[in-house]
């Protein structure tokens, strides 16, 4: 989890990009380095609140390394939970495209959502995930956890797929990019087909 603070004065819809190294660790002695862009985007955690409070994500932009590059690849990473930031493109990908990373509100950026309860409880109880005593334990990790986020500030309404999705059109725009393909797995496949039923006029393909 890659995590960012919120930048001084920071507005909603600050997008700043700064040149960078991108180091590839391929193998135990070779690592690649790429020219690339990093940065941060500044969002509301809550888009359909005027008064909401701001959170930063972390963006990664790695340039191509041939001429005339085609459509960027957004990745999409699994989980829910897992980080997007941390990505490494094979050399053939990166042949032919810029590759973009944009930080997943909650798992990376100014407010991760710790849930420590939770992790304990997603055991199980008694070596039986799906027994009961291991359902009404996890509901209640899940309770504790939410009210703690809750209490701490957090607006736990601006944590769902949609806002994912509204992120990354962002990023796109804030790129002059007309069309994108997303590269997911896992739970990131479900935020590509809502995006593309969202936004299907800045897809240009989807593998899943």
């Amino acid at each position: 989890r890659t995590r960012i603070n919120l930048p001084p004065g920071a507005q909603a819809g600050d997008f700043k990009l700064d040149p960078c190294i991108f180091r590839a660790k391929r193998d135990r002695f070779r690592t690649e380095r790429y020219p690339a862009d990093y940065g941060v985007l500044v969002v509301p955690e809550n888009r359909s609140k005027a008064e909401s409070r701001l959170i930063a994500l972390p963006v990664l932009r790695i340039r191509a390394t041939g001429g005339d590059p085609l459509e960027p690849i957004f990745h999409l990473e699994g989980g829910p939970g897992g980080s997007n930031i941390e990505f490494v493109p094979p050399d053939w990908l990166l042949e032919r495209h810029d590759v973009v990373l944009v930080g997943y509100r909650g798992a990376d950026g100014s407010s991760i959502l710790h849930c420590p309860t939770v992790k304990k409880a997603i055991r199980g109880k008694g070596n039986d995930l799906l027994g009961e005593k291991s359902q009404t334990n996890l509901a209640e990790a899940v309770r504790r956890d939410a009210q703690s986020l809750i209490e701490s500030g957090v607006d736990l309404s601006g944590y769902t797929i949609i806002d994912v999705i509204e992120d990354i059109e962002q990023v796109r725009k804030g790129l002059g990019y007309e069309h994108i393909n997303l590269l997911s797995e896992s739970y990131g496949t479900r935020v590509a087909q809502i995006y593309a039923a969202m936004y299907p006029g800045s897809l240009f393909r989807s593998a899943m």
